[in-house]
């Protein structure tokens, strides 16, 4: 059996439950490709708008350090003044950029699998040091998507760059013939828009490895037949399931219950605390039906939707509480109630026979007498 099942293929695809384990694991899907694509673009992007806050100040800092006095160079003090303003400078003209990039690697690390913190990726996997292992994970279907990507990757940005020094060589040539101040800047515009162009042509490979990390992702946490069988089996088990699916088997059976209350010929109250709804359609039904019934809450429900539908309500609080006690819903009313039950009919009939001018009034609704083996406090 053990054997049957290692050897059963995974063709179900993952529970919700198996996907919240994994991650809880720390198993999300996830593209390096996508959140290098969008970290190198952004700040590709970022470089391109601070070009010339860039420019200026680097320009200014080559400036400095290429005027330094003969004297100055043998100092060491004043060669790391210079130092330390070049550091600053740099980072000064940079905190932007590498701002931005960070935002964006963060955004297209959580864009596939969303926000994640999980402790147990901290902790070391001891069969990660198995070099038998890690040999075999080389010779893998997902180590040969990383090549074909890696030689597109290389494929694109050479392409890239082939077209950048087509498309601008008389530009590049002409450099040499600018002024120093007018080519600095040139040549910072220039090193930025094919840096924004060789990082644009990365997207290509995000887009595919998105789709295929989330193929891959979905495929390993596939699950078997009988593993689906047995986390059913294991999560209608649980009391909170149990009761989740009773609470909703309630509901259900209750709004059908109501549904029914219009079709009823009379509700009889205790007067607040039971109530219940009988049909007595004789062409049909034996003996009166019960359609609803339900105790205080549901009482002032089923007396609510009653009045609304025009269903007339009776007060007869002994026998309201015997046939709540006593029959299920859509069943008959049990015979030991048929006498009481007929006679509340009869009265019924009486009145309306009345409010249409075809009878005198029958009076108050009459006292029934209930079988004491049906009687219930």
């Amino acid at each position: 059996m053990a054997e049957d099942e290692s050897s059963e293929e995974r063709t179900e695809e993952a529970s919700a439950r198996r996907l919240e384990e994994a991650r809880k694991h720390g198993q999300v899907v996830r593209s390096r490709d996508l959140a290098m694509a969008m970290a190198l673009i952004a700040g590709s992007a970022s470089l391109l708008i601070f070009a010339d806050s860039i420019g200026t100040q680097m320009l200014r800092l080559a400036t400095i350090n290429l005027s330094v006095p003969r004297a100055e160079l043998l100092d060491s003090r004043v060669m790391f003044l210079h130092m330390q303003q070049g550091i600053w400078v740099g980072l000064h003209v940079l905190f932007a950029p590498l701002a931005i990039m960070m935002l964006a690697t963060i955004a297209g690390s959580v864009l596939l699998g969303g926000f994640m913190f999980s402790t147990e990726s901290l902790f070391p996997k001891w069969d990660r040091l198995d070099p038998m292992a890690g040999l075999g994970r080389m010779f893998t279907s997902r180590s040969a998507l990383e090549l074909f990507k890696a030689l597109i990757k290389l494929v694109l940005v050479g392409f890239c760059c082939l077209l950048i020094l087509r498309s601008h060589r008389d530009e590049i040539m002409g450099l040499a013939r600018e002024p120093f101040p007018q080519v600095f800047a040139h040549v910072v515009h220039l090193l930025f828009w094919s840096l924004f162009w060789m990082t644009a042509s990365m997207i290509l490979v995000a887009l595919m490895d998105a789709p295929a990390q989330w193929f891959s992702f979905m495929k390993e946490l596939r699950m078997t037949r009988q593993e689906l069988k047995d986390e059913y089996k294991e999560a209608e088990g649980r009391p909170e399931v149990k009761g989740r699916i009773r609470q909703m088997q309630r509901k259900m059976a209750e709004a059908r219950m109501m549904q029914k209350i219009p079709e009823a010929d009379l509700v009889i109250t205790n007067p607040t605390h039971f109530a219940v709804a009988l049909r007595y359609h004789p062409e049909k039904d034996k003996a009166p039906v019960l359609l609803a019934k339900g105790i205080d809450h549901m009482a002032l429900q089923i007396r609510k939707i009653a009045g609304e539908h025009r269903v007339t309500t009776i007060e007869s609080p002994a026998l309201a509480r015997s046939i709540y006690h006593s029959t299920d819903l859509d069943r008959e009313i049990p015979a030991g109630l048929y006498q009481a039950v007929a006679r509340i009919l009869a009265w019924l009939h009486a009145v309306r026979l009345y409010q249409a001018g075809k009878a005198r009034h029958p009076g108050k609704v009459p006292k029934v007498d209930i079988p004491v083996d049906l009687q219930r406090d």
